[in-house]
């Protein structure tokens, strides 16, 4: 059965790496943070010092451990005694078949057909071009589940099973990722792990029972001492150099020393091409006896140096001791580039669940965000949309309020001004008048006709009629009221239902003695002239309808009689509807406008031929 776990990881993860041996227990905790590897906490406890013996022990107090380090997801290194790493070559083939093939090969590996078998592999590239090179890794399923029952670990979250040798690897290429190739070696209580690592990936993994315990089992038997005194005094005295040496020890040193090179000879003896330039490390507590790398490189003939350290670059450098742990965290958090996991199907299943809902509850979490930004976003811009109102309002109200305060100063001046401008009226149109009689006595110059008659038009129009039945013509009645002065009867407004035609100007009255063809050209000439004065408005011959006999019948012509009406321009002090607009016209106030607007057409004979005597 093959697994693969989905590669998909949450951009935090957090997991505890579990090294359990039969003499003591590592924990490492270790998390990525969107890339990058962050080493969190480290343990090691020496079960028989603990007083940790008996298997519901160390069960209860792994439980509550991990119970106190927030229960993360847990990385099991399996020691690599229970598993078998292989490298198998397959002709090439379809990526659907190479499954196949594998697993074909895998039950040959494992030799046992009725057992159910827990397999993984991943491509490795070996340079050829006609074979395909897999690394494949298999374990029997009863074994793993054995180890988990035994930790108490069956309702923890297991998110990986690590082989030893895969995790040595993935530790030894973390530490040290500029070097192609070197020969592990980790020597534990129970057994001793080798792997090689050829052009930066594992190629060769195995495992052999002599480690530490072995050494002290004969020493104790050498000396005649109990285990633990043979253990103390192997990890504190040279016993394998100088004269203090146990020849017994020397001899489980140097049976050692056979089997690791009997294995490494046989793997260069099948692949000759990879040469003999191969740097040994080694790991484990079993190194840690003094004299153990002296008596190796001098008697044995194996150069073994102590486990690289960190790359500088990395982010938290493993204790010594904890190769393990560091490989089998660094796989579990995605950083293994020879991955292969055993995990349980059912641990499987269950662990994709949970990294289901994270990535449903980190989804919702951005998604959350997302909303939340986008709501702050949104209130800001009502906050402006609001302010900007806002100011608006305030801009109107303050416009208001500068309108209404100009507008009472404008009423103000208006008021005042208009107790004043009929007195600027009164000097103006007298001003007009005597222009206009200058004008006029200019006009009178080296011409034959003269002036019977002048008046401003409201005394003209103003003045009442009688009919005189002897002579048969209109006459004024005489009143015994002052008579009005020009300037007054200019401003006057007459009174009475029907609208006075008269306007601010004068009234001239003219006789010419002359035939009707050379007064016509006369009167031409004299209109054309006052037209041309900006004094003037309008100069027009006055209609016979609107005519008054006025004039001195003795100083005039027969027939030879004719009335000029001259409207003065508008002057800068009359009346404006400007200054004052009322809310609402009355109706008498829009009869007299009509009135006005319906007057005879006798102002609009405008051209000076139109009344032609």
């Amino acid at each position: 059965m093959r697994l693969m776990l989905s590669r998909m990881r949450s951009p935090i993860r957090r997991v505890l790496a579990l090294d359990a041996g039969s003499r003591c227990i590592r924990m490492l905790l270790a998390q990525s943070e969107f890339g990058h590897f962050r080493l969190l906490k480290e343990e090691f406890i020496d079960l028989q010092e603990e007083g940790l013996v008996a298997a519901d022990e160390i069960k209860a107090w792994l439980e509550e451990r991990l119970r106190e380090w927030g229960d993360p997801p847990l990385a099991l290194a399996l020691p690599q005694h229970l598993s078998n790493s292989q490298v198998i070559e397959l002709p090439p083939a379809a990526e659907e078949d190479v499954a196949k093939l594998i697993e074909d090969e895998t039950l040959k590996l494992s030799g046992v057909s009725d057992t159910r078998i827990i397999y993984d592999f991943v491509r490795i590239e070996n340079g050829s071009k006609d074979r395909q090179h897999f690394w494949v890794t298999l374990c029997r399923e009863e074994d793993i589940r054995e180890k988990i029952l035994k930790l108490g670990l069956e309702q923890q979250d297991l998110c990986e099973v690590v082989p030893g040798a895969n995790a040595l690897v993935t530790a030894y290429l973390r530490s040290a990722p500029d070097s192609g190739q070197a020969v592990l070696v980790h020597a534990g209580a129970q057994s001793t792990v080798l792997a090689i690592i050829q052009r930066g990936q594992g190629a060769f993994a195995s495992t052999f029972q002599m480690g530490g315990d072995f050494f002290t089992r004969t020493l104790a038997r050498a000396r005649s001492i109990p285990e633990e005194a043979a253990d103390k005094l192997k990890r504190e005295s040279d016993l394998l150099n100088g004269a203090s040496a146990s020849n017994e020890l020397r001899a489980a040193v140097d049976g050692w020393a056979a089997e690791l090179k009997r294995q490494l000879h046989d793997w260069f003896q099948h692949h000759p091409e990879a040469g003999t330039s191969f740097p040994m490390f080694a790991s484990g507590g079993t190194f840690e006896q003094p004299g153990l790398f002296e008596y190796l490189k001098s008697k044995r003939a194996l150069e073994l140096k102590p486990w690289p350290k960190q790359n500088p670059a990395g982010n938290g450098t493993p204790s010594k001791g904890f190769e393990g742990c560091y490989g089998t965290a660094l796989q579990a958090l995605g950083y293994s580039p020879q991955a292969v996991s055993l995990l349980p199907p059912d641990y499987r299943l269950r662990w994709q669940k949970r990294l289901g809902r994270e990535r449903v509850e980190i989804a919702s979490l951005f998604l959350l965000i997302v909303c939340t930004l986008l709501l702050a976003l949104g209130s800001w811009r009502q906050l402006v949309l609001v302010s900007r109102k806002q100011n608006f309002l305030n801009k109107l109200q303050s416009s208001q309020v500068a309108l209404e305060m100009n507008q009472s100063l404008s009423a103000q001046l208006v008021s005042e001004y208009e107790t004043v401008r009929p007195l600027f009226a009164r000097q103006q149109n007298t001003l007009d008048i005597l222009n206009s009689l200058a004008l006029l006595q200019q006009t009178r110059s080296n011409r034959s006709f003269w002036y019977v008659l002048l008046a401003d038009q409201q005394s003209y129009f103003n003045a009442p009629r009688t009919f005189n039945g002897t002579n048969k013509v209109f006459v004024l009645s005489p009143t015994n009221s002052p008579p009005a002065t020009l300037s007054t009867l200019a401003i006057s407004t007459p009174s009475g239902t029907n609208a006075s035609p008269a306007k601010p100007g004068l009234i001239a009255e003219l006789s010419v003695p002359d035939d009707s063809e050379a007064a016509r050209i006369l009167l031409s000439q004299l209109v054309r002239t006052l037209k041309q004065q900006p004094l003037f408005s309008k100069v027009d011959l006055l209609s016979d309808d609107l005519r008054r006999n006025l004039a001195d019948p003795k100083v005039m012509v027969p027939d030879r009689d004719f009335v000029l009406a001259i409207d003065f321009a508008a002057g800068d002090f009359q009346p404006s509807s400007r200054l004052k607009k009322p809310a609402a016209l009355t109706n008498r106030t829009a009869t007299k406008r009509a009135a006005r607007q319906a007057q005879p057409a006798a102002e609009s004979a405008d051209a000076p031929g139109s009344s032609a005597p």
